[in-house]
């Protein structure tokens, strides 16, 4: 499948609280009958998901993965087929592969043929993160999405920067705590996160600065807006939707 929902509780009728995209592994801490308690492989994240949504593996599957080629996919959207039964199904960018020959993948007996852009060599600077970021432009909102189907603002930033080659935590207020702290927005530059509080001084939101005085969140929609250090200028509304707090540069 192109994403599984993690939720709270084992119950589709519970919040889902993040996503795992195709070919993001996961740890089995419990198990249902229908249901599986996870710890995803990327950011430590747990949650539940549905058995039927995930494809198992044994320890020599396992093996013969961490030996092939890991790369992500780098279109918005791209097609992967599935042999033997050839049939076809939509990948979001930021998706894991791991690649024998070409842009074939071998998970369960199953082969999947990649037919989009692949990211092998990753370069991650201001430039690139940039460029990640606005592939998702107007993707919808949705609470704890992280593809472009729906994504919600800490998701969006944690793929992004997946496909940048770097690791971030799943929520903004965990993701606040990594890199280096940029105490002027003047001094900021393109792919620096910034986030921002709430009245009680609770990270709640983030986004990735474009440069020039613009910024990038998903907020509504993936969307650009203009920033300085009030925040977020929200050019439809005419107002500041969200207030500046922190300023990060997670980039090595």
């Amino acid at each position: 499948m192109a994403t599984a929902a993690v939720r709270m509780h084992p119950d589709h009728k519970s919040e889902m609280v993040s996503q795992l995209l195709f070919g993001e592994r996961f740890f089995i801490l419990d198990e249902s009958p229908d249901w599986l308690s996870v710890e995803l492989v990327l950011d430590h994240y747990r949650g539940w998901v549905a058995r039927n949504q995930v494809e198992l593996l044994d320890e020599t599957r396992v093996e013969i993965l961490e030996k092939a080629v890991h790369a992500i996919t780098g279109e918005h959207l791209a097609m992967v087929r599935e042999s033997p039964t050839g049939n076809h199904f939509v990948l979001s960018a930021g998706s894991s592969l791991y690649t024998n020959k070409g842009k074939a993948m071998t998970v369960g007996g199953k082969t999947y043929e990649y037919q989009g852009q692949m990211i092998q060599t990753r370069k991650a600077n201001g430039e690139s993160i940039v460029g990640y970021a606005q592939l998702f432009l107007h993707t919808p909102y949705l609470w704890g999405g992280r593809s472009a189907f729906g994504m919600d603002c800490s998701g969006f930033v944690q793929v992004v920067y997946k496909m940048a080659g770097i690791p971030l935590a799943r929520d903004a207020s965990v993701q606040a705590n990594s890199g280096e702290s940029i105490h002027l927005i003047n001094e900021s530059g393109p792919g620096d996160l910034v986030f921002f509080d709430n009245a009680n001084e609770e990270i709640t939101h983030t986004g990735i600065l474009l440069g020039d005085g613009q910024v990038i969140h998903a907020h509504g929609k993936v969307r650009i807006d203009r920033i300085d250090h009030h925040g977020i200028f929200n050019m439809d509304t005419g107002g500041y939707s969200h207030r500046l707090r922190l300023i990060k540069r997670i980039i090595p």
